[in-house]
């Protein structure tokens, strides 16, 4: 059984599509704003924040939202399912 699955919203023109995307943008302004500050505060007791910015980051990088060890999780219990 083929599903049509994939980016639910491709139609830049689409308000979901630019809502979605100006919420991405804000989320990206916000983890640059937290690395500047863990950078200029100097600190280096600051690893937990460090760490989760930078998984932050990760994610913010990626097309599917997730990290990529649960992306992975995910795809390889569909490819079982399938088959």
């Amino acid at each position: 059984m083929d599903v049509e699955a994939g980016y639910t919203l491709t139609d830049p023109e689409d308000p979901r599509y630019q809502y979605v995307a100006s919420t991405r943008r804000q989320f990206g302004e916000l983890l640059h704003q937290a690395s500047v500050a863990l950078r200029e505060s100097g600190e280096e007791d600051h690893i937990d924040a460090i760490i989760s910015v930078s998984r932050a980051i990760d994610v913010y990088l990626l097309e599917y939202g997730v990290t990529p060890s649960t992306f992975a999780s995910l795809s390889k219990g569909y490819t079982v399912v399938r088959e």
